[in-house]
Parts: C-alpha cells; sequence; structure tokens
C-alpha cells in the first residue's frame, strides 16, 4: 500500500510539489532568459501570504446540529468544547500551515488523534502523507480512500520508552515492539521504499544548505504509520523490515449498552422501569481531514494556487532581469581599442581616475542604443495578471487605488468580485475540510470519553464547566463551522443593514423618541450596555432661563384708533383693511385743520376770513356773548 501510494505521487506530483516550493522560496526553476544579473520577485510569495491572512485569520467556530429526534438539542457544550479543544492546540498557527499547504501545493493534511486526555491535532506535511492512489476523497465521495498513512523520523531510544495501556492486563506496556530486531539504519537511511530524501525534512534541510551529521542519524529510524479500513487495523514498520506495531484501529468503537431505571406514570400512578439504553457503533474511519482548493472530481490530490502562478513569477523574474541587464548596459560604458593596443585591452575598466598608456583616438566608449523601456508595463500586467488569478488583487491586499487610473465604481466593482470568489472558496473549504476536522475530534470524544465528564468552556462570561454526557450526545452530530473570514464578513453585512435602518429612524426625529433610538444604536453595537449604565450618561436636563417680565395692556378693539387695529390685524397675521389706513389719513387731516384754525382766529384752514354775521369777526375761540351783552 505504502509503495503503491509513493509510487503514484513520485511520478509527476512530488517534482512539481519541489518546485511550487522553491518559487515559493524566491528560487529559480524555470529560466528562459540567461543573463549576468538574476534577481528575483517575491510577488508569489506575497500572494500566498495574503490569501493565507485572508483565509486562516483566527480560529474556526464549530456549530454541532441534531441529525435526529432522539438526539440532545443542547449543544453549546460541544461547540464549547470543540472551541476550547481548538485553543490548546495552537490552532491559530496549524490553520496557517494548513492553509499554506493547500494553496502552495492544492492539498493540506492534518492529523488528529488522542493524547494526555483531549485531542491532539499534528500538520502532516503532503511530501510525508500517502493515500489510496484510486480513492477521489477522503469521505462523501464516489470513491473514498480506503487506507492512508504517513511516514515520520524517530528517535529509536525514543520510541522505546513510549507506553500505552494495556486493557486486558490491567497495566501501561511498551507501545513498541520488535525495535532491537530492525537495527539502525547506517547504511543509506533508506525506509520501505528506498530512499528517505523524498521527506520533507530531508528536502528542505538539503533546500537550506543544511544536514545531519552522521552521529545525529545513528539511533534515527524510518517509520510508516499506516490506519488501514479494511482490516481496521494500525500499523507503523520500522525500517521496512518489522511490523513494531500492529493492532485494531483505535478509530472505531463498537456498540454498547446498557439498563437504566427510570420513573414513569401508569395508571395514573408514578412507576419505576427498567429500559435498554444503547450507544452507536462508530465503524473505522481515518483521522486526517484534508483541506483542498481546486478539486477535480477523480482526483484526490487538488490544484493550489501556486500551479497558477509559478509560470507567470518566472516570467516575471526573467524581465526582472532583463531590465537589470539593460541598466547595466546603459550605465555601465564599454569601449572600441585600436588592434595595435589589443594586448591591453585586459587592463582596461571603468574606473574613475584610470590612466591608460593609450595615444589619443585609439579608443573610445562604444554607442549604444537606446533600448526600450517597456520592461515596467510587461512586468506590471504580469503582476496584475498574478493577482486576478487568484483573486488577490490591489484591493484585497490593501494598496491603494491611484485615482488617475482606477475610478471608485472600479474599485467597488473589484472589491466585490474579489469578496464574492472568496466566498466560495471559504464555503469550499468550510464544507470539506474543516468538517472532517470538527467530525473526527467528536468522533474521538465520543470514542474516548466514556463516562459523564464536566467539560471546561471557554466563553464570553469566562470559564464555565459543563457536563458532557456520551449516551446524551449519542450519533452522528453535523458539524458547522465558519470561518473568521465567514464571521466578520457577516458582522460587515449586518453593520451596514442597522447603519441604513439608524439612518432612516434619526431622519424622522418628530416620530421617533431620540433617547430611546440612541439607547437602540448603543445597545445594539454593545449588548452589555443595561439602561441603568446609560441612563448615567444621559446629560441632566438644563434649568429654566428666567425670562425678563413684559407689562401687558388690555383694550377693546373697537375703542382703538384706526392705525392700532391695522397693526393689531397684523399682528395676527390678517391682511388690514384698507379703510383703516384711509380713515387715520383724514383724522391727521382734519386734526391738522383744526389746529391751523387756532393759529388765526380771523380765517379758516384755506385762510378765508370767518363770516360773524352782520360784517363782525368773533374769535373760534371764544364763546358766544350773551344776548345782554350784544345789546
Amino acid at each position: 500500500m505504502y509503495t503503491s501510494a509513493k509510487s503514484y505521487v513520485d511520478t509527476g506530483l512530488r517534482p512539481d510539489w519541489d518546485n511550487f516550493f522553491k518559487v515559493y522560496k524566491g528560487k529559480r526553476v524555470y529560466r528562459s532568459y540567461q543573463g549576468i544579473a538574476d534577481p528575483v520577485i517575491r510577488e508569489s510569495h506575497t500572494i500566498i501570504e495574503t490569501l493565507v491572512a485572508n483565509i486562516a485569520g483566527g480560529n474556526p467556530k464549530f456549530h454541532f446540529v441534531v441529525t435526529n429526534e432522539e438526539q440532545s438539542r443542547e449543544t453549546d457544550v460541544l461547540n464549547g468544547m470543540l472551541d476550547y479543544y481548538l485553543i490548546v492546540n495552537q490552532m491559530g498557527l496549524k490553520n496557517q500551515e494548513w492553509v499554506r499547504d493547500m494553496l502552495l501545493y492544492g492539498t493540506g493534511i492534518l492529523h488528529i488523534t488522542w493524547s494526555e486526555g483531549r485531542p491532539k491535532i499534528e500538520n502532516i506535511p503532503i511530501r510525508d502523507f500517502f493515500v489510496d492512489p484510486t480513492s477521489t476523497g477522503l469521505t462523501n465521495t464516489t470513491n473514498p480512500a480506503r487506507y492512508a498513512g504517513y511516514e515520520y523520523l524517530a528517535d529509536k531510544e525514543v520510541l522505546k520508552r513510549e507506553m500505552i495501556y494495556d486493557p486486558d492486563k490491567d497495566e501501561m506496556v511498551p507501545r513498541y515492539m520488535n525495535l532491537d530486531s530492525i537495527g539502525f539504519d547506517r547504511e543509506n537511511k533508506s525506509g520501505a521504499a528506498g530512499d528517505t530524501s523524498s521527506m520533507d525534512k530531508v528536502f528542505k534541510d538539503q533546500f537550506k544548505g543544511s544536514t545531519l551529521g552522521d552521529k545525529a542519524t545513528e539511533r534515527q529510524i524510518h517509520v510508516i504509520r499506516l490506519y488501514d479500513l479494511m482490516s481496521g487495523r494500525m500499523v507503523e514498520i520500522g525500517n521496512g523490515k518489522e511490523f513494531i506495531y500492529n493492532k485494531p484501529t483505535w478509530c472505531q468503537r463498537e456498540e454498547e449498552t446498557r439498563i437504566i431505571d427510570t420513573e414513569t406514570e401508569i395508571n395514573g400512578a408514578p412507576e419505576i422501569i427498567s429500559i435498554e439504553q444503547k450507544l452507536d457503533e462508530i465503524k473505522p474511519f481515518l483521522p486526517f481531514a484534508a483541506l483542498r482548493d481546486y478539486i477535480d472530481t477523480s482526483q484526490f490530490y487538488a490544484s493550489g494556487e501556486m500551479e497558477l502562478l509559478i509560470n507567470d513569477a518566472e516570467l516575471l523574474n526573467d524581465y526582472e532581469a532583463m531590465d537589470v541587464d539593460n541598466n547595466a548596459y546603459q550605465n555601465t560604458p564599454m569601449y572600441w581599442v585600436d588592434p595595435a593596443f589589443a594586448d591591453l585591452a585586459p587592463e582596461i575598466e571603468t574606473i574613475p581616475g584610470a590612466v591608460y598608456p593609450i595615444p589619443r583616438n585609439a579608443m573610445g566608449a562604444l554607442e549604444r542604443p537606446m533600448l526600450s523601456g517597456d520592461l515596467d508595463n510587461k512586468k506590471e500586467r504580469i503582476m496584475q495578471r498574478m493577482r486576478r488569478a487568484t483573486a488577490a488583487d490591489e484591493a484585497v491586499q490593501g494598496v491603494s487605488q491611484s485615482s488617475s487610473r482606477t475610478t471608485a465604481t472600479e474599485v467597488t466593482t473589484q472589491l466585490q468580485q474579489a469578496q464574492a470568489r472568496f466566498s466560495t472558496k471559504i464555503n469550499n473549504l468550510e464544507s470539506e475540510g474543516y468538517a472532517q476536522l470538527g467530525n473526527i475530534i467528536f468522533k474521538l470524544v465520543q470514542i474516548f470519553v466514556t463516562r459523564k465528564t464536566a467539560m471546561r468552556i471557554v466563553g464570553p462570561k469566562g470559564v464555565v464547566f459543563k457536563d458532557y454526557d456520551p449516551w446524551e450526545y449519542n450519533g452522528e452530530y453535523e458539524a458547522n463551522v465558519e470561518l473568521e473570514t465567514t464571521i466578520q464578513r457577516k458582522k460587515m453585512e449586518v453593520g451596514l443593514r442597522e447603519n441604513q435602518l439608524f439612518e432612516t429612524l434619526s431622519r424622522h426625529a418628530q416620530i421617533f423618541d431620540q433617547v430611546e433610538l440612541a439607547r437602540f444604536e448603543v445597545q445594539t453595537i454593545n449588548p452589555e450596555i443595561t439602561d441603568d449604565k446609560f441612563n448615567s450618561m444621559l446629560a441632566a436636563p438644563a434649568p429654566p432661563v428666567d425670562e425678563p417680565s413684559k407689562e401687558i395692556i388690555t383694550f377693546n378693539y373697537k375703542d382703538a384708533s384706526d392705525y392700532v387695529k391695522a397693526q393689531i390685524e397684523k399682528k395676527f397675521g390678517l391682511e388690514p383693511d384698507p379703510m383703516h389706513e384711509v380713515d387715520a389719513q383724514k383724522h391727521l387731516v382734519d386734526t391738522a385743520a383744526d389746529m391751523t384754525n387756532r393759529l388765526d382766529q380771523t380765517t379758516d384752514s384755506t385762510g378765508a376770513p370767518l363770516d360773524l354775521g352782520g360784517g363782525g369777526l368773533m374769535p373760534i375761540d371764544q364763546p358766544a356773548e350773551t344776548e345782554e351783552a350784544v345789546a
């Protein structure tokens, strides 16, 4: 099984994986232009790390869902338990390496075991992993894998000290056997398939130019671990010679039953009856979670982002080498020399202040043509093409857009397209690799936690403990997972809707109480702010302002003059009666005439003399004389 799986990978996949890693690390693999300079642009590294940051930022959040009506609906303990297990496994770091392997090679592998009372999650390098070559996936495919495993290097003395519990003997016994019979592989450090140089650590050590000394490898042995679903066993082979472990796989559980007493009511009277409770069988499974990028339905190994980038990355490096060579060609003088002085040609260099014993006009600088400056445009187009191919364009990377090149509408469209592509990729990863991880961890809990146990849960209110009863959480639970990217995207969508709601309510201040609207907005953003805390932040009401006293005069409208009547009508928003102005003017004219008469008692207001009768004159302001006075 191991040999056939390794042969399948070595024929075509492994050379590509090696090249992907080299280009990611800035080494040249496909060189089309052989120039003097050998620069490297690490654009592929930038793109890969940008995608890692967008996908693997934070721990995934699991939400378990029941699959039948008999299961417990209280899944908070399962969700909190998974979150705690991920924290203690430093899943934030392992998640980044898992995603990085997927982006580089197309497939990332996690190995999940049980150690020290909790799940243990390990990253398995793709070079060290092997799987049934006829399979199309680990689970839920037309041809799921029948076996899978990985190889590793171990110290023989360390393996001898490893102990395991034997339920038959009820004691701790050595885990590995036949270690003395395999000896040390001092000749060629080879394993079952021959050369261990194909292992990930050996390859990367050689890439770094670092190798282990002979003394360090004297006790080192090559171990193959294989999980076989057909036989239901897990085996480990040392140096391709002996089985050092060969037992039924721990990735399974037989069906269990127990009799419990429960209280019920029969004919109106309480009665205790005994019933049989069952734990379902867990069939053998492979404890691996595979994260795959671009999936082919007929292949197990998927394609990664580096498969899309490698050719453009090398072409970009070729153009960069041309650009550097062109600059050197333009900025470094080249000379011609008279053939009579050809023996001095090796001594002629571009050195400031150099003196050459050559006659005038026997040496001169060569004229060089002006080279095209289009290389920068070509490099820019290649980098844009690389970003478009992986959706890691300038907007996603956070590079500011130039207003002279890109409009706001184009930036918005670009962001929406990138978010749509990322959402599709994230949904695929959540549905396959992360769902496998959640299901495997839950199965391990079902297998190894055999009695009611208080589970430590780290939540928003601190550390709490809740009971997990394996008889209560029986059967399969569907593991739904959300990555931090999905959670943040949903928060942004909710935030945009809330902002629109707040703006709509704020525009109708006459309808809605602004204090209650502010309370709703604050408590929506931060639910921990209570009503009492919000009320304590409200400003105290302003004291009443003392207004100056006003003298109020009351009079009847009918007794007012025509002018006052017109002012009253204006004050009440009425258009004054035109006759008020006419009467006011008439009254003013009559008053003026009366005053004129009083100034000259012998004439009226027009200047005509007053007629007193009998030709006599009488002052207008003196009373008439009596008859006696006239006589």
